[in-house]
């Protein structure tokens, strides 16, 4: 049987190179030449490391696997792909750390009035003000993966109540108070003064959050979104926000990216935006890579893959 033809669609680098000699001797790995087109490069390729786009797909033809090394896989879910053969995995579990690192960042940066005392300092004012006590609060996590999990992790470190709603019917870990389904969700808003936004984007999550669930938080209460901008309906946030009923908002994620230079969220006195720069980390690309090897392993014995999507769930 020939060798498996790997192509690598991501940045070359030393690092990359390096983690790849441990990949198996029975595959046969290319990169992707920088500038190129992936649809170029698809002849006899059984595994990808990146992203086919539809375009593309129907030039795959001896395609298997395919690795995306992100955690979102929306990009994926065109109905070719989705009624192949072709499996898909991601890297779920594996952001989680510095996810709920940005997310605390900007819910912290909010209730500590972090952003006024930043002009302050520009001016070289010197003023106290208001700020906000997080312990004893309750936080309101919408999906329980890994990432969710992580910053229930942290929520429980700050003394926060943590309640938590997931579609999947998952065991209810120790950081978490009540875990529910989405059908949950009305009285998991009333009861949520800090909504931390962490599932999917999947058909079922579009504009989850809407006039009738904003208006169902408390008066006051905080959202912060690092996964991704179309679980909002951006029209309702705004109302929520200029109506009182949400304090602030940290948005590393908006419904259309780049943010369009005419929403209102530019502009919001009481929003963070931050660029989609979540997952960044110096130690991602290793982990991601890390996993891609370990599974070429299983590949090439015929074992089980890891973090294999299910592609009509989307996740």
């Amino acid at each position: 049987m020939p060798n498996p033809k790997v192509l690598i669609a991501s940045r070359q680098t030393p690092e990359v190179e390096a983690m790849l000699n441990d990949a198996p001797s029975e595959v046969e790995i290319h990169f992707l030449p920088q500038g190129e087109q992936l649809g170029e490069h698809l002849t006899e390729i059984e595994i990808i490391y990146g992203s086919i786009g539809e375009a593309d797909f129907p030039k795959a033809s001896s395609l298997q696997w395919v690795h995306q090394p992100h955690a979102g896989v929306e990009g994926f879910m065109y109905p070719a792909f989705k009624a192949s053969d072709v499996v898909l995995t991601n890297c779920r579990r594996l952001y989680g750390q510095q996810i709920s690192e940005h997310a605390f960042a900007l819910l912290l940066s909010l209730t500590r009035s972090i952003p006024a005392q930043l002009e302050f300092m520009k001016l070289k004012h010197w003023e106290r003000v208001p700020c906000i006590e997080l312990a004893g609060m309750t936080m309101g996590i919408l999906g329980l993966g890994g990432i969710g999990r992580a910053v229930a992790a942290r929520a429980k470190a700050f003394e926060l109540n943590v309640i938590a709603v997931d579609p999947e019917p998952i065991e209810k870990p120790d950081t978490v108070t009540q875990l529910g389904k989405l059908d949950w969700l009305p009285e998991f808003m009333t009861q949520s003064n800090v909504v931390m936004v962490c599932c999917p984007s999947t058909p079922e999550t579009h504009k989850l959050l809407s006039h009738e669930q904003f208006n169902r938080l408390p008066d006051g209460s905080y959202l912060v979104n690092v996964s991704r901008g179309r679980i909002i309906d951006e029209e309702a946030l705004i109302a929520a926000l200029r109506s009182g009923k949400l304090a602030a908002a940290g948005l590393d994620v908006t419904y259309t990216e780049p943010c369009p230079p005419e929403s209102p969220l530019w502009t919001e006195p009481n929003v963070i935006l931050t660029g989609h720069s979540a997952g960044a980390s110096q130690h991602i690309r290793a982990r991601a890579m890390r996993l891609f090897v370990d599974n070429l392993h299983r590949f090439v014995k015929g074992e089980p893959l890891e973090n294999v999507v299910n592609k009509q769930k989307g996740y």
